[in-house]
């Protein structure tokens, strides 16, 4: 089955875009797609582990240099007010993951959403999808489609939508771009994930079981949905199984044993990322060692909670959020007990 299409910026939102689609600087880079949790667990992979040589910890020095930071990414407004633990150094962090699913000269979908949530002890790493056609206020707009929202004013609104509707500030945002996200897995050698429902997509054909996938194979893999029972939702399922195994290929001994992968994998990361300005190496560095002691298979990922599907006025299909659901989610993050939500799903 060939890949979805794709609408117009406005397109499927239940609001009216404006008349110029919010363009940012980083997206001189085609297809955006956000390779979640490495920029969180980058310095515990490549520089905190114990034993790893001082070679190793140059080349993931040189590959921090390749982030490319962008100072206009995080929004300006006003937003929600910090979660303040008894102890400064015990403060939780929300890294907002998102990519643009950009095709030749078409812009301004946010398809790949998801929360990045580390516990202020940094023994808890959470990863929440949020689901493209979650119907939500977005700021200056109205109730729409969370996607619009990038389309609409680019990271920044964005962010604030999902501020917005979590109740608690993004610390950080980063961004991979599907080019970047195909070299990865082909530096790491591949990855094997479990597939739980066949499908065919871009003339790749995933049966049921493990299946091994090389970038342009895992490309079609994680952008398929239209052949899946549970559509956008097992979408964003099998992108989180997909990043999870790339975090482990790159914690493997197979990768930290072997200098010339391990500067390949690096560097190719550092190079095909983008990041708000306020995540600099100092601070990747100093979460690496925070989180030295965390196994990316310990990576703890769920959905956020729906109330199934409805169609607003003007026909568009939209996912309800599940609104008590929620605002037991916003009290978990903003108490940082998300442990609690996760055992309760």
């Amino acid at each position: 089955m060939t890949d979805e299409p794709l609408s117009s910026p406005g397109e499927g939102t239940g609001s009216s875009a404006p008349e110029t689609p919010y363009v940012p600087k980083y997206e001189k880079r085609r297809n955006r797609w956000l390779l979640v949790t490495v920029v969180a667990v980058l310095g515990a992979l490549l520089l905190g582990a114990a034993g790893i040589a001082i070679y190793y910890g140059v080349s993931a020095l040189n590959a921090l240099n390749e982030v490319q930071r962008d100072p206009d990414l995080m929004p300006t407004g006003q937003r929600p007010s910090a979660v303040e633990p008894e102890d400064p150094s015990k403060a939780p962090l929300n890294i907002l993951l998102m990519g643009s699913d950009t095709r030749g000269d078409e812009r301004g979908r946010s398809d790949v959403l998801q929360l990045l949530h580390i516990s202020g002890d940094r023994k808890n790493v959470y990863l929440m999808s949020i689901p493209r056609d979650s119907y939500v206020s977005v700021p200056g707009y109205g109730m729409a489609k969370v996607n619009a929202a990038y389309s609409w004013g680019g990271v920044p609104l964005a962010i604030e939508t999902v501020e917005g509707m979590l109740n608690v500030p993004i610390d950080h945002t980063a961004i991979i771009d599907f080019d970047g996200f195909v070299n990865v897995i082909d530096a790491v050698g591949g990855v094997t994930v479990f597939n739980k429902e066949e499908s065919s997509n871009g003339g790749y054909n995933f049966p049921v079981g493990n299946v091994t996938l090389t970038g342009d194979s895992a490309l079609a893999y994680v952008r398929e949905r239209y052949d899946l029972s549970g559509g956008d939702f097992s979408r964003a399922e099998r992108q989180r199984d997909v990043i999870k195994a790339v975090l482990m290929k790159l914690a493997s001994r197979g990768v930290l044993s072997d200098p010339g992968a391990f500067r390949e994998a690096v560097g190719t990361l550092g190079s095909n990322f983008t990041v708000d300005s306020g995540l600099t190496n100092n601070e990747i560095v100093d979460l690496g060692w925070q989180l030295r002691s965390f196994r990316p298979d310990d990576i703890k990922s769920f959905q956020l909670p729906t109330a199934g599907f409805d169609t607003t006025a003007d026909g568009q299909s939209i996912v309800l959020v599940d609104q008590t659901k929620l605002g037991e989610l916003q009290q978990a993050l903003r108490a940082d007990d998300l442990e609690t939500f996760y055992t309760s799903l």
